[in-house]
């Protein structure tokens, strides 16, 4: 398999590249950054974006040549943009084109192979363009990122758009939003847009980031509190059924652990009594979060946050190593937290 690029834009733009992967919202986008790039490395520049479609194939190809050869010695430099063209069979005159503009793409034109569909690799034509790939062709495959990578680029993003997101408020925004990376840029903007050049804290994303996932974590936790597992177990359900992914859950969970132990800490240690906009102000947090967070204070003494926060941290480890669907280990930690007695 040819090297993957890491980088979102190379600072000498490659001739072929192919693009792919699960990830295709962010792969969208940096399909537009690139080409933003370009038109502004190239202003005069020519672009255009091509499909290839099963039942269109002498269409496509006219078209292809014409964007690649049409225009004459003095045309500006082009980038064609070509979508699910490896879909073509290998005995064509598309796989044809492909390959010979691969092997010796003309002088200043630009050609950037996005597949939108998992690439059978195994397959005649796709076979032929990774070998090509390992001496002519850039490819990037595109992955769902991982939390600390989608920390990461959340904070990058944020830089980008003029703001300062920290760590734990990235942290955050992960958990809600995962790889959607449409959501992730939108909610960005609109934090950047919210905050100005000032750091984005995690009240911000409490006001302005809205997700079902945090209503439900919310009543899960209450639920928990009053020992109503019944409510507990079908806002659990809710979340697997939506496509919620365990690590998600898991996230958010501890993150409303954190501001109930936070929310309890201060209450246990003030010595008068504290209105939530006086805690809000102490803890960071929204007063919307901390009034939400004072509902559920009455079941939950510190040891007895810090039993479910310990419960909580293993089933996150059984998540990462055991086979058992999530599903399954969430509802033996939920029967769990119905049987044992919790620490007073």
């Amino acid at each position: 398999m040819a090297k993957k690029e890491t980088s979102s834009i190379q600072k000498k733009l490659a001739p072929i590249q192919l693009w792919y992967g699960e990830n295709q919202s962010l792969l969208a986008l940096e399909v537009a950054r690139w080409q933003a790039e370009f038109r502004k490395r190239h202003p005069q520049a020519t672009i255009t974006r091509l499909e290839y479609t099963l039942g269109k194939a002498k269409e496509f190809v006219a078209s292809l040549h014409s964007a690649v050869y049409g225009g004459g010695l003095f045309t500006e430099k082009r980038l064609v943009i070509i979508y699910d063209v490896l879909q073509a069979e290998a005995k064509s005159e598309t796989a044809d084109l492909i390959k010979t503009l691969s092997a010796m793409p003309p002088a200043g034109v630009f050609i950037l192979l996005i597949e939108t569909e998992k690439v059978s690799w195994s397959k005649p034509f796709p076979s032929a363009i990774r070998k090509l790939a390992e001496e002519k062709i850039i490819t990037r495959e595109f992955s769902n990122l991982t939390p600390p990578e989608l920390e990461k680029w959340i904070i990058a993003r944020a830089k980008v758009e003029g703001g300062n997101m920290p760590p734990s408020a990235a942290r955050l925004l992960a958990a809600l939003v995962e790889n959607d990376f449409f959501k992730l840029s939108q909610e960005v903007a609109k934090l950047v847009a919210y905050r100005g050049k000032g750091e984005i804290k995690a009240a911000d994303l409490d006001l302005l980031v809205t997700s079902t996932l945090q209503d439900d974590v919310f009543v899960f936790v209450e639920a928990v509190g009053k020992r109503d597992f019944k409510a507990a177990s079908a806002a659990l359900a809710r979340q697997f059924e939506q496509g919620v992914t365990a690590q998600s859950l898991v996230g958010l969970l501890a993150w409303h652990l954190r501001v109930l132990t936070s929310v309890r800490l201060a209450l246990d240690e003030a010595k008068t009594k504290l209105s939530p906009r006086e805690i809000a102000g102490e803890l960071g947090l929204h007063p919307y979060v901390v009034t939400k967070a004072l509902q559920q204070i009455p079941y939950y003494s510190q040891d007895r946050l810090l039993w479910l926060y310990s419960e909580l941290s293993e089933l996150d480890v059984q998540l990462k190593t055991s086979r058992t669907a999530p599903e399954v280990l969430f509802g033996l930690f939920l029967s769990k937290l119905a049987t044992l007695k919790l620490a007073k």
